[in-house]
């Protein structure tokens, strides 16, 4: 009568050992899954993907060994342990003319460096000579005259002076002014931007145009503005623009010098100024 509670126990306590069994070789399988993944990434830091080609590429001046000697990479050094980040930092450090730096890895053993060059942007007086800067904002060099064709920032009042280092001012807005003219679409043609006073920007368009837009509240829509308004007026006649309100300029015609010719009768409309008021762009 009690043989089959016997067989029932017993069939109990051997579903017991098979699905222990069954865990034990899944810990197993999964200890032996991470000793082959541990060794294969110690073995890819050491002894796998060490670098034997390093590859140049861009438009540099510079030439193939002296961008390794400023990357710090050596044949030999490990692919997965290379620190592009710090690599491009060193090299932009180190080479003046150097605006932009990609480094990439291409495995199992190539490094490819791209290097593009500094393009001098434009033009920073300050007390004791002016900085020629990149597009990035890289000083290129000190000089004691300007750059001709360069958009020429003064009262900017730079911090740093020295070849290499990253141009920015001692006053934070000053920043932002510099940043909102340099690649403007609608100031192409401007050829000055006296920042001294930041609530009273003064620009240039040649010696012909000066433009009074007042303080540095949407100076890309003023220069828009600006850039309506400029060609409705007489190419041969030099003026000073303001801005009038927040959607208009005023236009006054500069005065000619005054000059003595006794001989000759003054010419009454040669004295004269106009006024007008340019319409908002679309």
């Amino acid at each position: 009568m009690q043989e089959v509670v016997k067989t029932s126990v017993k069939r109990k306590q051997n579903s017991k050992r098979q699905r222990r069994r069954r865990r034990n070789m899944s810990m197993y399988i999964l200890l032996v899954l991470i000793l082959v993944v541990g060794i294969g990434f110690a073995l890819s830091m050491t002894m796998f993907f060490n670098i034997k080609t390093i590859r140049v590429t861009g438009d540099t001046e510079y030439t193939e060994q002296e961008v390794f000697a400023a990357s710090g990479i050596q044949v030999g050094d490990n692919l997965m342990r290379l620190d592009t980040v710090a690599v491009s930092n060193s090299i932009l450090s180190r080479l003046l003319n150097a605006e932009e730096v990609y480094v990439q890895k291409h495995f199992p053993s190539t490094v490819e460096i791209i290097v593009k060059p500094c393009v001098p942007t434009a033009c920073v007086a300050y007390e004791g000579g002016y900085l020629i800067v990149s597009a990035k904002g890289k000083i290129l060099e000190n000089a004691k005259e300007p750059k001709e064709g360069l958009l020429l920032f003064k009262g900017y009042n730079p911090e740093f002076l020295e070849p290499g280092q990253m141009l920015t001012s001692a006053e934070d807005q000053k920043n932002s002014i510099y940043s909102a003219f340099l690649g403007n679409p609608y100031g192409a043609d401007i050829t000055v931007v006296d920042m001294t006073d930041p609530y009273d920007i003064v620009v240039h368009y040649g010696d012909r145009i000066r433009f009074e837009i007042g303080n540095a509240n949407e100076i890309s829509y003023k220069l828009r503005l600006a850039a309506t308004a400029i060609p409705r007026l007489n190419e041969s006649k030099k003026y000073n623009l303001r801005m009038v309100g927040d959607n208009q300029i005023s236009a006054v015609q500069q005065e000619p010098a005054v000059t003595t010719a006794p001989d000759f009768p003054e010419d009454p409309e040669g004295t004269g100024t106009t006024e007008t008021t340019a319409a908002p762009a679309e």
